[in-house]
């Protein structure tokens, strides 16, 4: 890793990702102060207490928690966050050989290794950064509001933290398309293309049994906070195949962009 380099990163970011953890984080405040305060929701929750009485409790149900999973994928987070890791996973390579000030600055006694060690590293900590801030966003609301239901603050903290898993693995889309591209629209295009088969698809296929188990080929359907957030359970079998989803294209791009001719291709 190379220090200059990943302070330039964080210059280059100082606008656009504090504006995306505001998004993030305001998106997660109003998405639990609109729970606590909407009459349309108290009176369902209120219908629900008198019809089931105790039923809910004793299965572990809570409304908030459920609240807050859906929140957590919801196309508004899964926007701000991907429009941070995508982006910066595209810039940095196809967007720089496309601007021609990669070859320029590996010309520099700069490794490859240290330049994408370096852009990961900040790409990880904004994936970590933009989950906390849905996760703080709702605690605060809940701090304030007094919802109906329940949100540890140690299982929305953990689940941010699997949130930002799923945004590394779709930054690891965004960066082994770069890799094997030198203009940043055609890889933007090419992994927003990806990334919407793959959303669609972890809803669509499995409505239709023989297409059930093709779904488990998205990162989406790995990630369900719900578990989490309702019983403080962390699901280490997801956790491990996110993992996987973000290693996996993050190593192959690794190694395309070790070996590529900087030239073109």
């Amino acid at each position: 890793m190379n220090r200059a380099l990943i302070v330039r990163l964080i210059r280059e970011q100082r606008v656009r990702l504090p504006l995306e953890v505001v998004l993030i984080g305001l998106w997660g405040f109003l998405l639990v102060a609109v729970f606590a305060t909407s009459e349309v929701f108290t009176k369902q929750l209120e219908a629900q207490a008198d019809q089931f009485g105790g039923l809910l409790d004793l299965v572990g149900l809570d409304p908030l928690a459920q609240w807050a999973s859906i929140g957590f994928q919801h196309p508004i987070f899964l926007l701000g966050g991907g429009l941070f890791a995508v982006g910066l996973s595209i810039r940095a390579i196809a967007g720089e050989l496309e601007a021609g000030s990669l070859a320029l600055a590996l010309s520099r006694p700069l490794a490859r290794r240290t330049w994408f060690l370096s852009h990961l590293v900040v790409l990880i900590v904004g994936c970590v950064i933009i989950g906390e801030a849905f996760a703080l966003g709702c605690l605060l609301a809940v701090a304030l509001t007094d919802p109906m239901g329940n949100l540890e603050s140690v299982s929305m903290l953990l689940a941010g933290l699997q949130s930002a898993l799923l945004l590394l693995a779709l930054g690891g889309i965004g960066f082994v398309i770069s890799a094997f591209s030198s203009e940043r629209g055609r890889a933007l295009s090419w992994s927003v293309g990806v990334i919407v088969v793959l959303y669609a698809g972890n809803f669509l296929l499995p409505l239709w049994g023989p297409t059930k188990a093709a779904a488990q080929l998205s990162p989406f359907a790995w990630f369900n906070p719900a578990q989490l957030l309702q019983r403080g359970t962390v699901a280490w079998g997801d956790v491990l195949v996110l993992l996987l989803y973000a290693a996996i294209p993050l190593s192959v791009a690794a190694w395309q962009f070790a070996r590529r001719d900087l030239a073109g291709g």
